[in-house]
């Protein structure tokens, strides 16, 4: 979402922006749930649910230990689509959202339905971004939303590792 705020304001084109993110986005899903599927054959559900549980606890710690670590510095002049949909997979390949995609699409029978609501989640986000992710980036530290994004992670873990979800 930071690198969308950026080129967001950078450009001033919202629409294009959020479209080259939804195409970047996409391709990032399309691998986490291709991946992840691909764990749920190969591997007992047990065994999955509590590396999934686990997966999430990590992130969130993580999450809650590291901050300030997404600085805005991914504003690097893309000028063209195809520019800013790289700078958004290349930031999005490895992060904590594919992490828990692939997480997610591991442990469910219907991997369609972890892409489709991967998608609706990141559009959502990615249209505040756009809009109004500069006036809120304002209002709300970057500490908070990590704060909450970890508490979030944590929640999640324990849900998995209990069989709540």
């Amino acid at each position: 979402m930071l690198t969308t705020m950026c080129l967001g304001a950078q450009y001033r084109r919202p629409l294009i922006v959020l479209a080259a993110t939804m195409v970047a986005l996409g391709i990032s899903s399309i691998i986490s749930v291709s991946v992840g599927f691909l764990l749920a054959s190969a591997l007992p559900i047990d065994f999955i649910v509590y590396i999934s549980g686990g997966l999430f606890l990590i992130l969130g710690f993580y999450t809650l230990i590291k901050r300030n670590s997404e600085e805005i510095e991914s504003c690097d002049n893309p000028a063209t689509f195809l520019g800013m949909v790289s700078v958004i997979l290349f930031s999005e390949l490895g992060d904590k959202s594919q992490i828990a995609i692939l997480a997610l699409a591991a442990q469910s029978m219907y991997p369609i339905f972890i892409f489709l609501g991967a998608m609706i989640g990141f559009l959502i986000v990615n249209v505040i971004g756009v809009i109004v992710g500069n006036n809120i980036s304002h209002r709300v530290s970057i500490n908070t939303i990590h704060k909450v994004a970890g508490l979030i992670f944590i929640l999640f873990g324990i849900l998995i590792l209990f069989r709540i979800i």
